[in-house]
């Protein structure tokens, strides 16, 4: 039972539903959580903000909130129209979709710009009785005679795209050319956990692949969040999946994620199945991430981080951010973090094959970068303990002819951070992980600045400049360490640099700028007087140094680099456009500089937006902080926004935006 909350503005009407258990606090931040998407009718992004509360990510968004507060949100053009009788449209009965039900459009139809239309007599959803019954002859006949249509993708790849034979615009049954039929020969992994009645492969059931088609989506994963979530040696997944090897859930998992992110359809209705399938795999997956135990299956746990990954950039909220540290907490009991250690003391880790050494350590690393962004966007303190961690980083995917690990090579993290560049000097002698390496050695120190900005509010000013001034040596190192060139902005073109390269570089840049943006904001609340200026001077720097690495930003790798990265462009957008409000500036000529930085930045993420709901919401988290806070803004009106900024999508930040006008208004 719910309880209904109204927002109204002329003849435009947003019902909220509560559930009706929570008291007003909850219902409260409830609301306020909401004023990012629907708070203000008369905004001049409601359109935008509309928009994305009918897509089926904001529909599907319930585990955004914090908590457990859901609701729902439904969009009618007058008041009086909610008074007419729910019933779903003749279009989701006959496609066999839910729906709000909500008038004159529901949910789906909205989303494909459609007016509902209703018959004067109603029907039960789905297919007339007797419809799903027939001969097997005739199913034969109905799959031989088929045509071919080509699947639309967005972003394709040099390669073609397989077509896909269809006889009509009905699925066909889920037996005939099934992901997980014979011809792909799938098997069980060796050590698999129990599998719960709800899993993945009885709810790709749902779609229909035919092997060429799972081929090429397998190829096409390659190509898309590798450098995000490298936890696949490509030539050994795909040798092994050919020699039907591979986990049937894991395979389902990926070729539905793909399907979804790159565009890959047939008709109208895929996208719809898509997102129901995922929306059903991300359900289901909880329980069974709980029966895993400490049951050796490499498999499952590349399944459950991928759904970990997927969650937290299209879903972001409580709920992802749960699963990412329930994923980082199983790993921790299966003991991924001491992993070089535990393979001389076990029977069974001994027996792992040195390529699946490998394969546990790639996953153990990307774990380590997911809680690295998950809990510096959520202001929230780190699973993992870097000071304690046994895994050693990737040397090379090749194994010895003996079969045995080189033991004299292989590096770990040290447990004091100033010897990272060490570290990072040892990496650069093998050029294959070279750049995995970089990327976990910068997440490292990323993760040391996010700890002292995280403690700059509770702890004294003197334990939080000394630590500030530790952290800022231990990134001098590391910049100095790194190979000649690797800071350069544009592609290294005598080095025969590729593009993905070079953009796979672009993000350790990133990580050390965002570094030094998290200590400078914190530097810049310890001080006052000339030295404040100094320190707001080297924000100003900062961000105008991540804005120089967007110019040289290709769309095209939006895909193929972590999303994640959209907190780094977000924040300095946010300071870059406090600079151009500060009283200060009205003394220097840099506001067309600054416009032009801020521009860059916000094209950036408009185009991670484009795939990713993170990116989005952010996007309409800057856009509604840039109008809801005007200038001239004082010393004063700067401090109290750096004293709120406590994380990207920390509550009490968003609380903040809500009612920024109010409390900087009081703030005089």
């Amino acid at each position: 039972m719910t309880s209904p909350t109204s927002i109204e503005k002329g003849n435009e009407h947003i019902a909220i539903e509560i559930d009706r258990g929570y008291s007003s606090s909850e219902k409260l931040v409830c609301l306020l959580h909401l004023t990012l998407l629907v708070c203000i009718l008369s905004n001049p992004l409601k359109k935008q903000i509309l928009s994305l509360c009918h897509s089926t990510e904001f529909l599907r968004a319930k585990r955004a909130l914090p908590g457990s507060i859901h609701y729902s949100v439904i969009a009618m053009p007058s008041p009086d129209s909610s008074l007419m009788p729910l019933r779903v449209c003749d279009r989701c009965i006959r496609k066999k979709v839910r729906c709000n039900q909500a008038r004159p459009t529901c949910s789906r139809c909205f989303e494909l710009g459609e007016t509902c239309s209703y018959t004067s007599v109603k029907r039960k959803p789905g297919p007339s009785i007797g419809s799903h019954y027939g001969s097997n002859s005739s199913k034969s006949r109905r799959s031989s005679g088929s045509q071919d249509f080509p699947y639309k993708r967005r972003n394709s790849p040099s390669r073609e795209a397989p077509r896909k034979d269809l006889s009509s615009d009905e699925a066909a049954p889920a037996s005939e050319g099934h992901i997980l039929q014979d011809p792909l020969g799938f098997s069980p992994p060796v050590t698999t956990a129990n599998q719960t009645p709800t899993n993945v492969s009885h709810i790709a059931s749902q779609i229909i692949f035919t092997p060429e088609q799972a081929e090429y989506l397998l190829e096409s994963y390659f190509d898309i969040l590798q450098d995000a979530n490298p936890i696949f040696s490509k030539e050994l997944f795909l040798h092994r999946y050919r020699s039907c090897q591979c986990s049937e859930d894991l395979i389902s998992t990926i070729l539905i994620m793909t399907a979804k992110l790159t565009g890959f359809t047939v008709n109208e209705d895929d996208p719809i199945i898509l997102d129901t399938c995922l929306d059903q795999i991300l359900s289901s997956s909880i329980l069974e991430d709980d029966l895993i135990g400490d049951i050796l299956s490499l498999d499952q746990f590349r399944k459950a981080f991928i759904l970990a990954f997927y969650e937290f950039h299209q879903f972001p909220g409580h709920q992802a951010w749960l699963r990412v540290g329930r994923v980082t907490r199983m790993a921790y009991r299966i003991g991924l973090d001491r992993l070089d250690h535990i393979r001389t003391l076990y029977p069974d880790w001994n027996t792992v094959s040195p390529e699946d050494i490998q394969e546990w350590k790639s996953l153990w690393w990307c774990l380590y970068r997911l809680d690295t962004y998950s809990n510096i966007s959520s202001g929230t303190p780190y699973l993992v303990d870097d000071s304690v961690i046994c895994t050693s980083l990737i040397q090379s995917h090749a194994v010895q002819p003996s079969g045995a690990s080189n033991n004299s090579s292989e590096l770990f993290l040290q447990p004091k951070s100033e010897d990272l560049s060490k570290v990072l000097l040892a990496a650069s002698s093998s050029p294959e992980t070279l750049l995995m390496n970089v990327h976990n050695i910068t997440t490292a120190i990323l993760r040391q600045a996010g700890l002292v900005f995280r403690l700059n509010l509770p702890r004294s000013q003197e334990a939080i400049g000394a630590q500030v001034a530790k952290v800022e040596r231990q990134l001098a190192t590391i910049r100095l360490a790194l190979p000649p060139g690797w800071l350069n902005p544009r592609r290294n073109a005598f080095s025969d640099e590729s593009h993905a390269d070079h953009h796979a570089r672009t993000i350790t840049v990133l990580h050390l700028r965002m570094a030094q943006l998290l200590l400078s904001i914190a530097d810049t609340g310890l001080r006052q007087g000339d030295e404040w200026l100094l320190s707001w001077q080297n924000v100003l720097e900062t961000s105008q140094d991540i804005a120089s690495i967007a110019d040289q930003w290709d769309s095209s790798f939006c895909l193929a680099v972590d999303p994640a990265i959209s907190f780094t462009i977000f924040t300095a957008m946010i300071f870059l456009d406090l600079h151009k409000k500060a009283t200060i500036m009205a003394e220097h000529n840099h506001s067309s500089d600054i416009d032009h930085h801020i521009t860059v930045l916000h094209l950036q993420l408009q185009h991670f937006a484009r795939i990713w709901t993170l990116p989005r919401l952010l996007k309409l988290s800057f856009e509604s902080f840039s109008q809801s806070v005007s200038g001239p803004l004082s010393h004063r009106h700067i401090t109290l926004i750096l004293s709120r900024f406590e994380a990207p999508l920390h509550p009490r930040w968003l609380q903040f935006l809500s009612s920024a006008n109010t409390v900087l208004a009081d703030c005089q």
